[in-house]
Parts: structure tokens; sequence; C-alpha cells
């Protein structure tokens, strides 16, 4: 298979290493591993590679450090982070510092693949200018007449390009930058950028780096607040001779909207959590001090009564913070670390076991509808405990006395579909949407008599995911819900079976 390409993953966690050199070996890359950020950086002194993937969360040297270091040493090379969803503001951060992409854990080989095509593709375009630049001497005009050939490469990007010449006159761009800038009168190349640019901020920011007459000086990063609610990262650098004479500028628009949408998502998630902590910890404090204080007076079954209470609020908050190392931990990308061939069947029975008196105290029936050939899958069994206990678990707290639960499977020849039907209060088609989001709860009068973290559907959701499965729920109020996960009999995604 043809050489396309040399690549160096950068990454502590073995898993992460072997699955990024399988997926890209067989699409005809060289592929090396480094278990450190200090091996990495030894092998990128010894060796050459085209694109890095890098882990931001390593010990010793950490992401931010080895793309420092590695863009001293050749600034060229394409570098790509992987992080989790709490490493995201190093992230934006790393993209600041000139890492061309990021990655969020867990990912797909898909999405692997697309973001490696691209960054080695944004490494011939960069090899490409710098061609350009010895062989086309000192304006950037000239390279207006190869247009053809650079558009072919520039115009796959998905990043904007807008190049200008000394006088500030905008000579070359993209379909992306086209679609993200809303450029007016393309028709007419050559005139002043302003003409072409409404936004001002941009228009400045060419001139300053046109006017910059600092020696040193080689880009300018700026994030932009555009009138469609977009944010772009502008990356601009001057273009100079071997003189360091000026002869224009280039800049690369990447829109962050969604890096800073998850910052917000961030703060949000933070603020929610200290409220969901307040409470209950308000409560409890007041039951103690009350029962110390013997401000009430002395009833000592009153007081067994509210330290009851006390116990169960504190037990509540215990559940809470469960449920959200469960998340961290997921988000980290430490998931689903122990793969092993599990019979669903068997498993999904013992959980019904478990609930079986609990069903019998809220006057719910249980119904299992399994095959005996069910195939085994390869998935961690402590996630599959606790997706399918959340599930079982909600499917009874909300439903009605006599009401029923039934258990449904099958496989068809790329994995094992599992449903849980229950005859329940529904979900009211608005807060549908909205049921797999942190802490939701919807608003029902069945629901504030039962205690819950909120938090349940969205571990599911999360262990779904992270075994490339799928996970899909219909309902209606007062009628039950229907949720039906599926999950691949390989560490590959696909679609699950209707049934």
């Amino acid at each position: 298979m043809e050489d396309k390409g040399r690549i160096l993953v950068i990454d502590d966690e073995l898993g992460i290493r072997e699955g990024c050199k399988r997926i890209l070996e067989s699409e005809g890359y060289l592929v090396e591993g480094a278990e450190s950020g200090v091996v990495g950086l030894e092998m990128v002194e010894k060796d050459s590679f085209d694109l890095i993937l890098v882990d931001l969360m390593m010990p010793g040297i950490g992401g931010i450090e080895v793309i420092d270091q590695i863009h001293k040493g050749d600034p060229e090379i394409i570098l790509v982070v992987i992080t989790g969803y709490a490493a995201i503001e190093t992230a934006v951060e790393a993209t600041k510092r000139g890492a061309y992409d990021y990655i969020p854990k867990p990912f797909t080989p898909e999405v692997l693949s697309a973001v490696v095509k691209r960054g080695l593709e944004m490494r011939v375009l960069k090899l490409e200018t710098q061609r350009y630049q010895l062989e086309r001497e000192r304006r950037l005009l000239q390279l207006a007449g190869e247009r053809s050939r650079l558009r072919t490469v520039i115009g796959c990007m998905a990043d904007g390009v807008l190049v200008t010449n000394r006088q500030g006159e905008l000579v070359l761009w993209n379909a992306a930058a086209t679609k993200m800038l809303d450029l007016k009168g393309k028709e007419k190349p050559g005139q002043l950028l302003s003409l072409y640019v409404e936004n001002k901020a941009i228009v400045q920011l060419f001139k300053e780096v046109l006017a910059s007459e600092e020696e040193g000086f080689s880009m300018k990063s700026q994030e932009l607040q555009m009138e469609d609610e977009k944010v772009l990262m502008a990356n601009v650098a001057p273009v100079k001779d071997e003189k360091g004479e000026i002869l224009g500028a280039v800049t690369v628009f990447r829109d962050i909207t969604q890096l800073k949408e998850v910052d917000r998502i961030k703060s949000q998630f933070i603020s929610m959590v200290a409220h969901e902590l307040r409470a209950p910890l308000a409560a409890i404090e007041g039951w103690l001090e009350t029962v110390l204080t013997g401000a009430a007076g002395e009833d000592p079954e009153r007081d067994r009564r509210w330290l009851g209470r006390a116990k169960e609020r504190a037990h509540s908050l215990l559940e809470l913070v469960n449920d959200l190392l469960v998340i961290s931990r997921m988000e980290r990308g430490k998931i689903a670390q122990k793969m092993e061939p599990i019979k669903i069947g068997e498993l999904i029975e013992k959980i019904v076991d478990f609930f079986t008196e609990e069903a019998e105290k809220q006057g719910v029936s249980l119904e299992m509808k399994f095959p005996k050939d069910l195939p085994t899958i390869p998935a961690d069994r402590s996630d599959m405990e606790r997706l399918f206990t959340n599930l079982l678990d909600n499917a009874i707290k909300y439903n009605h006395k006599g009401g029923l639960v039934t258990l449904k499977a099958w496989a068809d020849k790329n994995g094992l579909s599992v449903k849980v039907v229950d005859t329940g209060i529904g979900i009211s088609k608005d807060d549908l949407p909205h049921i797999f989001d942190d802490f939701f709860r919807a608003e029902d009068l069945k629901t504030k008599e039962v205690r819950g973290t909120g938090l349940g559907l969205t571990i599911a959701k999360k262990i779904v995911d992270s075994h490339f499965g799928r996970i899909k729920v219909e309902s209606q109020p007062k009628r039950g819900s229907t949720f039906v996960v599926w999950l691949p009999r390989q560490a590959t995604v696909g679609e699950a079976a209707e049934g």
C-alpha cells in the first residue's frame, strides 16, 4: 500500500495509541507511537513526521509544552490534540498556539480519518506555499496566476483562507472563507480588503500585520465575534521575502463557535452542580443544628425523625457525587477499558432479579422476552450493569401501580438491540429532546415524588456512546416510554435494526 504520510501518536494510553495505529495504517499511513511527551520529543528530534497526534493530559510533560517544543524545531508540522471534555479550555489554548485541530474523546474511526486527512492537506498547502514563495519571487500577485493549482488544495479545507498583497488588496481566498465571512464583490479580485469584508476588526487586523516593523513578528491571533453569533479564531501572519521585507499577509480562520459553546456549558454545569449541592447541605445542617442545640426542646422521637431525614439527604448527595465521578471518568476518556465478551441476556436477567422486590412494592410487573441464542458483544461489564440498571430503575420508578415493564432483545449481523418498554407516566414532546441532559428532570407531579440526581440517563447515553452504540427513546404522556439500546458486535459504529 502506498505511503500517504508519516504520523506520530503521543498518548499515555496504550488503547488510544494502538487504536489510532490500526485505523491509520489500514489507510496507508506510516504510524508510530510514543507513550509520553518525553519519548515523543526524542522521536521528533531523530526522525521527521508529517502529522502528530498529541494527548493534552499526560503525566510529566503535558500536551501544551510538547506542542511548543515541537513548533520551535519545525513550525510546519501539523499538530492535532486529543482531549476530553475537561480539557476543552486547554484545547482552545493549544489552537491559539498553533495546533491545527482537536479530537474529543471518545472518537470514531471516521472522525480520526477525516481530521488526519484535512491535517495532511494543510501540510501540503504549507509546503506548497513555501515553494511558491521561493519560486515566484517578490509579489503575491504572481501567485494569482497559479490560482487554479492552489485553489485545488485550499478549496477542500474546512478553514477559511484569505491572502492579501502588501497594499492590502485581496488576491486569494477559498470557499470556506466565503461562507464564514460572507465575502462581497468576489467577481472583481485585486481590490482593497475592506471592499470584500464588512467586519472592521478583520480589516484592522490585516492593516496591523502589514504595517508591523517588528523584526521577530511572525503571527497574530485574535478571536472575532461575527454578526451571525459565530466566533472565529483568526491567525494572521506576514509573508516576507529573503530580506525580511513584507510582501503581503495570509490569514486562516477557524470556526471555534462550538468550542466556546462547550466552554459556556462547562460553566453552566459547575453552577448547576453547586445549586444541587447547596439545598440538601443546607437542609442537613439545619436539622443537625436543631438537634444538637436542643432549640426545639427535648423530643427523642422527633429528633430521630429529623436525623433520619438528614441521613436520606446525605445519601442523595452521595449518589449525586458518585454519578458525577462516573461522568468525569467518562469525559476524561477513561471508559470501556475492560472490554470482554458479555452475555447481555444473562447480565440483564440478574438485574431484573435484583429489582423484582422493588417492582413488587411499586405494584409493577416485570417481563423478559429474550431469545436463547443472543450473541455475546464486546463491552465493559460494569458499564453494562450501570446502563441497564439505570433504564430499569427509571421504568419502575416512573410507572403506575399495576403497570408493566417489558424487556425485549434481538440481534442482527451488525449488533444487538435491547428494548425497555414501560406503561408509566411518559415524557412530554417538549421534554423529550432534553432527557439526556445533565440534571434534567421533567416537571410532573409523579417526578416530584421520586428522588433522583437527574444524571441517570446522562450516564446511560455516555456509556452507549463510549461503546460506539446508539440509544433512542419514544414516549407519550400517560402512555409510557420505550428506550432502545443498540450495541455493535464489534468495536465499530453501525446502525440498529428496527424491531
